[in-house]
């Protein structure tokens, strides 16, 4: 660490507390990969023995015997990493332990070593069974504490809890419930939406004879073949984005074969005379992504399903209207077995309709960071689709978290028009996720041949309005669902299709 005031090896939440602390005030993180060196950690000492109050936030992979070296007014020493049974099972060690300050403040920490050898009345901050977990010494003219973790100077830490406000308390913030609140309510600039990655087919690799003598009982296990004869380019960006997606949450493959065309039919499953090229390319690339499957509510649970505009449902949210913007949403966002991948492979285009896409890895930084651990939190109901409960549904499902996984790099499940919070705050960052994707995202004006990929766990979709003619023009996408792993929803399959019933 450097001057006091400043701050070195923490993320940037603690700077913004830091903007607001005295300039003899600092945060210095020791041990683990990013901790400070000998000479950052001696100007943090130098600015407490100056009259400043410097927090030290030992990581819990610091060495114990790294206190030695401090030239400190009191013996410390840090013991082993605390932590307890877990809730959920017994035979589990939790990491994150629930504490309380001196001044009666709840916190939140994890990884946590506790720190012996101070006298009760230098203890900071206690664990539940009593271990001190931060403490307080006198270092010439100024403080010196000492926590027994790092774990609240990273982002989402400091949001758990009273986790700011005691922190900006310690550093001498004079109104740390302010710079709490500055804290939460402090985002970046929206990032410009990411670009989707676009691959270009190249012509030959799909046997129109093949095609035609399929039949819709075999051409998954012909898809799972001709996999080997994808163009090199498809083949591989399609590897590294069931490995590791993209930015965008999507993926275009443009010059795919679709066969020859009929009429746009009236109804999704209105016969027609077309072969079955399309299908088999639908496929083909689901299952290069992992293994398709159908919803029985969904066309009776095809593996394929023509999306088209229905004169029956022009105005209403499911995927055949067309009078109305279709609102954001995660595909399936309240079925336990949802798909991980969204395939729309485009027959026939219109160019008024955009199939539109927001990423939670651009909204991500937008997010303050209160509301971002809101929505980590299981706070969230929402109902089945009209199409799987047959009328507007009224029956909310278990509470959930919108945001899951890793607090960088999260998945997402959101549905603009049917899920709701199950409190204010919850709520408040519901609709604060929905006015930042409502207001940054693009679109894909699809063309023939145009297959676009949506990760379902990082991008929520919908459609840009557009006028059906009903006159064999209209635009006509064929879409497929693709889950990783048949084997969670064995219990509820038959064959490839997945047969959970919801109440309306």
């Amino acid at each position: 660490m450097a001057p006091a005031g400043t701050v070195t090896t923490v993320a940037s939440a603690v700077e913004h507390l830091l903007e607001v602390a005295p300039a003899s005030s600092g945060c210095v993180v020791v041990g683990g990969t990013r901790g400070a060196d000998a000479t950052e950690i001696e100007a943090a000492l130098d600015a407490a023995r100056s009259g400043g109050r410097v927090v030290l936030a030992l990581d819990a992979d610091v060495n114990p015997a790294l206190l030695d070296t401090f030239d400190l007014p009191m013996e410390l020493r840090l013991a082993e990493e605390y932590s307890a049974p877990s809730i959920a099972d017994p035979l589990l060690a939790d990491t994150t332990i629930d504490a309380t300050t001196s001044a009666g403040r709840p916190l939140r920490l994890d990884r946590v070593r506790a720190i012996t050898g101070a006298p009760d009345p230098s203890v900071l901050a206690r664990s539940a069974t009593g271990t001190a977990v931060a403490v307080e010494l006198p270092l010439g003219a100024g403080w010196l504490i000492v926590t027994g973790t790092s774990s609240w100077c990273d982002e989402r830490w400091l949001t758990a809890a009273t986790n700011a406000e005691t922190l900006a308390d310690w550093l001498g913030v004079a109104d740390p419930v302010a710079a709490a609140d500055r804290l939460a309510r402090s985002a970046s600039d929206v990032p410009s939406p990411t670009p989707v990655p676009v691959v270009v087919a190249t012509d030959g690799w799909l046997d129109a004879d093949l095609a035609r003598a399929a039949t819709p009982d075999t051409l998954v296990p012909i898809a799972g073949r001709l996999n080997r004869h994808l163009p090199e380019a498809v083949h591989d960006a399609l590897i590294d984005f069931a490995d590791h997606s993209h930015p965008s949450g999507a993926l275009l493959l443009r010059g795919l074969p679709i066969g020859d065309l009929p009429p746009t039919p009236p109804s999704p499953t209105s016969p027609t005379t077309k072969d079955l090229v399309s299908e088999l390319t639908l496929l083909t690339v689901a299952r290069r992504l992992g293994q398709p499957v159908g919803y029985l509510p969904e066309l009776g649970g095809s593996l394929w399903q023509n999306i088209l505009p229905v004169r029956a449902s022009l105005d209403r949210q499911v995927s055949t209207s067309s009078n109305v913007e279709l609102m954001f949403h995660t595909e399936a966002a309240f079925h336990p077995h949802r798909p991980r991948f969204l395939l729309l492979l485009c027959l026939r285009g219109d160019p008024a309709a955009r199939t539109t896409l927001a990423s939670i890895t651009d909204l991500l930084a937008a997010l303050p960071l209160a509301v971002r651990r809101t929505l980590f939190e299981p706070r969230f109901r929402t109902a089945a689709d009209e199409s799987y409960v047959g009328t507007r549904p009224t029956q909310l499902g278990a509470p959930m978290a919108v945001l899951s996984g890793d607090w960088d790099h999260p998945s997402l499940v959101f549905d603009a028009d049917l899920m709701v919070g199950t409190d204010r705050e919850a709520d408040h960052a519901l609709r604060f996720l929905a006015d930042l994707v409502a207001e940054h995202h693009h679109g894909v004006v699809l063309e023939p041949g145009d297959l676009l990929v949506v990760d379902n766990n990082v991008a929520v979709h919908g459609r840009s309005p557009f006028r059906a003619r009903f006159d064999g023009t209209d635009r006509w996408l064929q879409r497929a669902f693709v889950v990783g792993d048949l084997a969670p929803s064995a219990g509820q399959r038959l064959d490839r299709v997945i047969t959970t019933r919801f109440a309306g």
